[in-house]
């Protein structure tokens, strides 16, 4: 099992796909320097209300949780057996004495660890950029959320690829936009399907994040249930549930499959 994760890292960082996790990276940290190069925050004052500490929190929550976390485990966790195959190299890991579920979940382990390593890295150091001014509880919230959606994300794309081996990124962009991105927002029991609203609801509580006084009751009655429709102990349970049900299924799947392992994918 630690050779396969070890096998699993030295993969992940010798492919070219490094590359295009490094331009994810890249991007928030990029966009951060030309503001502040171009003008800087400037937000408006407001008694009792830290504006710029709003929108640098919510800022860092689109770029990290909301959108890499779901770009980089799609690009990881679609291939995750689907490489294997690619390259042949199966054959070799589905004939050694390890179960198959065990390959599996090392795979998904390393993978996601990974993930979660060089975004929280990422992330910290934009929050850096911001200049700190949303203090550590943010940062807490923000890692936490981050590493609980490269789990998440990776189990759910994890068996996409298993799936649909062929259309797995075009169809997990769809379901990113579709399902993560809409359904997600509408105030329905169907947004509690899925991994965003449970990473909303979870990053929300932990930041602990103050409103405008003046609108504080409107404030909860109209926008904290979209943001905070679940307490901290049942998004946590939630989002377990997600990456062990997609993990369960995905080991039904490769116990049940004939594998063409002479054949690309």
């Amino acid at each position: 099992m630690r050779s396969l994760f070890v096998l699993s890292l030295r993969q992940m960082f010798g492919g070219k796909k490094i590359w295009i996790l490094a331009v994810f990276l890249s991007l928030p940290i990029l966009l951060l320097l030309v503001i502040l190069v171009a003008s800087g925050f400037d937000f408006p004052e407001e008694d009792g209300f830290d504006v710029e500490g709003f929108a640098m929190s919510a800022f860092l929550y689109a770029m990290y949780p909301q959108s890499l976390c779901i770009l980089a485990s799609l690009l990881y966790g679609a291939s995750l057996l689907a490489g294997e195959i690619e390259d042949k190299t199966l054959t070799y890991l589905f004939t050694r004495s390890l179960p198959r579920w065990k390959v599996l979940v090392g795979k998904y382990l390393a993978t996601a660890s990974a993930l979660s390593g060089m975004l929280l890295a990422s992330m910290s150091i934009a929050y850096v950029l911001c200049g700190l001014p949303i203090g550590p509880r943010v940062w807490f919230a923000l890692a936490v959320t981050t590493t609980s959606a490269c789990f998440a994300f990776t189990g759910l794309f994890c068996l996409l690829g298993l799936l649909v081996p062929r259309r797995a990124i075009p169809v997990g962009l769809i379901y990113a936009v579709v399902v993560e991105g809409i359904l997600s927002i509408i105030p329905a029991l169907v947004n509690e399907l899925t991994a965003s609203f449970y990473l909303r609801s979870l990053g929300w509580h932990l930041a602990d994040l103050s409103v405008p006084a003046g609108a504080a009751e409107e404030f909860e009655r109209e926008v904290v249930p979209f943001f905070a429709g679940a307490d901290v102990q049942t998004a946590l349970v939630a989002l377990a549930t997600i990456s062990l049900v997609t993990l369960t299924v995905s080991v039904w799947t490769i116990h049940r499959r004939e594998w063409a392992l002479t054949e690309g994918v």
